[in-house]
C-alpha cells in the first residue's frame, strides 16, 4: 500500500521496532513477532536486512524504548497465550493496531472468541496486508471498527456478537497513552460496566508524579495525554471496580525478559514505563 494517510504513526513505528527485534540473536532478546515486517512500507522494511542500517537505527532510538517494546511485547504474548490455552470465552484487543498475536497463535485458538478493535483506516490496511500476505485468518477473529474516544464501544461490539455475561481479556497495549484522561475513565468504568466478574485488564502506561514526566512524541495527533502516578494505580483501579492482579515497573521487566543468558541485562526499559493487569470485581 503507497499511503499511509490516517494511519496511526505509532503504530508504524512500534511495528518497525518489532520487527528489527527478530534481528536479534541473542534467544532470550529475540523477537518473537516475526510477522511486524509485513505492516511496514518497503522504504522501512528493505533497509533492516542491512546489519549496519540496524546499528544506525538502534542508536537514534530514544533511550529505552526499543527495550521497552521488546519486553512488553513478549509479556502480551504471554498473557494472550496464557488465556488462550485456558479457553477464556473472549478476548478483546482495543487499539489493535498491527498486533499479530491472533495470527502468529492462530494453531492455539480453540473455542475463544478474539474481537480485534481499532479504527477503520487501520483495520482496512491491515486486512489487505494480511490478504496480500495469504495470512491465515482464523473464523473466531472478528474485526469491530471503532473509535476508542467515541462513546460506542459495546454497541458494535454486542453486534459483531460480543456477550457481556462471558469471562473477558481486553489487552490495551500502547493504547491509553493518547487518550485524554476522561476517555481512559470512562473507557475503563464501560468495561467494568459491561464485562462480568473475574474478566481481565491489562494495560500499560506511563509514570506520572508532574506534568513533565510524560513522552511528547512530537505528533499533533498522537501525543502522551495520560499518566498514572505508580503509587496511586492500586487505588485508582479499586476504584473504577478492579483489583490489581500483577505490576510490571521497568525494573522487573528488565529482569524478566532482558537478562541474557549470561545474566547480563540487555539494556534498560525506560523508567517511566509499567503494565498492570487487574480483574474485575
Amino acid at each position: 500500500m503507497d499511503s499511509n494517510n490516517n494511519i496511526s504513526q505509532t503504530a508504524m513505528l512500534i511495528a518497525s521496532l518489532r520487527a528489527l527485534a527478530c534481528y536479534e540473536e541473542n534467544p532470550r532478546i529475540h523477537g518473537d513477532d516475526y510477522m511486524a515486517e509485513l505492516f511496514l512500507p518497503d522504504d522501512k522494511r528493505i533497509p533492516l536486512k542491512s546489519a549496519e542500517y540496524r546499528s544506525v537505527i538502534k542508536k537514534a532510538i530514544p533511550e529505552g524504548l526499543y527495550e521497552y517494546v521488546i519486553a512488553r511485547s513478549k509479556y502480551f504474548d504471554e498473557l494472550f497465550l496464557q488465556y488462550l490455552t485456558q479457553q477464556i470465552p473472549q478476548i478483546v484487543f482495543l487499539g489493535a493496531g498491527f498486533d499479530s498475536r491472533a495470527y502468529r497463535f492462530h494453531k492455539q485458538i480453540s473455542s475463544s472468541l478474539i474481537y480485534e478493535v481499532d479504527t477503520p483506516a487501520t483495520q482496512k490496511m491491515k486486512l489487505h496486508i494480511l490478504k496480500s500476505n495469504e495470512v491465515k485468518i482464523h473464523n473466531n477473529v472478528i474485526y469491530v471498527a471503532n473509535d476508542l474516544e467515541k462513546n460506542e464501544l459495546f454497541q458494535k461490539l454486542n453486534h459483531a456478537g460480543f456477550q457481556s455475561s462471558l469471562q473477558t481479556l481486553y489487552i490495551l497495549e500502547g493504547v491509553i497513552f493518547y487518550l485524554a484522561p476522561k476517555s481512559v475513565d470512562s473507557m475503563f468504568s464501560l468495561l467494568r460496566q459491561h464485562s462480568s466478574t473475574g474478566s481481565i485488564l491489562s494495560f500499560d502506561y506511563q509514570h506520572r508524579d508532574n506534568e513533565n514526566t510524560l513522552i511528547d512524541t512530537g505528533l499533533k495527533d498522537e501525543n502522551v495525554k495520560f499518566g498514572l502516578n505508580a503509587q496511586e494505580c492500586d487505588k485508582y483501579l479499586h476504584s473504577l471496580g478492579y483489583s490489581v492482579i500483577e505490576k510490571l515497573d521497568s525494573e522487573e521487566m528488565g529482569n524478566r525478559y532482558l537478562t541474557m543468558l549470561d545474566g547480563k541485562r540487555f539494556g534498560k526499559v525506560k523508567s517511566i514505563m509499567n503494565i498492570v493487569t487487574a480483574q474485575v470485581n
